[in-house]
């Protein structure tokens, strides 16, 4: 069996999931050959959200981007490889932006902050030993394990729907107007979301901000305690609850608590998506769209009034992530992918992607 070549670039927590899997696939049996050359800011991906490997003789890149966002950066990837895997995969973009490279684009999948316990890019041992004492989990602790639930048939007790989120500085002077106003409509429905849940649901809704200035500033009462919003904690409640909302992240990207949701097993009520991603993960049995908050709660509704429904999402996810997002199936389903478009090189064209 050819070893794999992992070149890690960047230490950013956008590219714990990739190397999650890879590293995965090493104890599997799959030789991996790790180069972390993420401390040497000479490196052309230096702090950038990309991962780097060769596999059979090609090149490839994982692009953990939220959007397209960074054309010269993509740019210089889709110059560095073969084939290129990209987390918010547009194929119109890919055919505007990049018309001579996007034959070799190809849809990644969702992206969440997962790690291996020995993810070179995970904090420094100092700082792991320290977050405890501050009442807080250290990276280490979040291993794909811990994110993943099963879909029990949903007992006698009121169905629990989650919201916890954070709101976006739309008022920073570095960036353009544009994508300011982004933040502006992101926050703006984020709030609107939470206070209508709170009136809809009462108890059975458990959902707010995290405790920041902005939170402060924009939205006091809707902040809740930190033992809702830390992230071991946070994970907890995922697993308690049975409805998860997924609102939009920036660059339009699919938010990383989506790809919680799904390794949880939960229903799943979301912002329509404006990326695509690999597998038939589909709107009406994987999850429920919405784009304004009171279409939020009607979809939030039908599941509660349905527990056939809710039930049967519920088992959709958990089989789309034992499918297509669990760190070591994401990466071998893209290795996969090489394989057969290097066996079959006029196969038909792959990047419609599905939503």
């Amino acid at each position: 069996m050819d070893t794999i070549k992992l070149i890690i670039p960047s230490d950013i927590p956008h590219n714990c999931q990739i190397i999650t899997g890879f590293l995965r696939l090493d104890e599997q049996g799959q030789a991996v050959e790790i180069t972390d050359i993420s401390r040497n800011a000479a490196n052309p991906f230096y702090d950038l959200p990309v991962v780097l490997a060769e596999y059979r003789g090609k090149r490839i890149v994982y692009d953990l981007w939220d959007g397209y966002q960074n054309p010269e950066g993509m740019q210089k990837g889709l110059d560095a490889c073969d084939f290129y895997f990209k987390r918010s995969f547009s194929a119109e973009k890919n055919a505007a932006l990049f018309p001579a490279d996007a034959e070799k684009m190809y849809p990644l999948g969702f992206n969440y902050h997962v790690t291996h316990r020995k993810n070179p890019i995970n904090e420094p041992l100092w700082k792991s030993m320290l977050k405890p004492l501050l009442g807080r989990a250290p990276d280490r602790y979040f291993v794909t394990e811990v994110f993943e639930g099963s879909a029990p048939q949903k007992g006698d007790g009121p169905v629990k729907i989650l919201f916890l989120t954070q709101l976006w500085d739309d008022q920073d002077p570095t960036l353009p107007p544009e994508l300011n106003q982004e933040r502006t409509l992101i926050n703006e429905m984020r709030l609107e979301i939470i206070r209508a849940l709170r009136r809809q649901y009462g108890d059975a809704f458990v959902g707010g901000l995290n405790n920041c200035g902005l939170s402060r500033r924009l939205a006091p009462e809707l902040i809740v305690p930190t033992n809702y919003t830390e992230r071991r904690k946070y994970l907890k409640l995922l697993h308690s609850c049975d409805i998860c909302i997924g609102s939009m992240g920036l660059h339009e990207s699919i938010g990383w608590k989506t790809a919680e949701y799904v390794a949880a097993a939960k229903a799943i009520v979301n912002e329509n998506f404006h990326y695509s991603v690999p597998g038939n993960f589909d709107q009406g049995r994987n999850f429920l769209a919405f784009s304004t908050a009171p279409e939020c709660i009607d979809a939030v509704q039908q599941l509660v009034e349905s527990p056939e429904m809710l039930y049967a999402m519920k088992l959709a996810n958990e089989d789309y992530y034992r499918n297509f997002l669990k760190p070591e199936v994401l990466v071998k389903n893209s290795l996969n992918t090489v394989d057969r478009t290097l066996s079959q090189p006029m196969e038909e064209p792959h990047n419609t992607g599905s939503q």
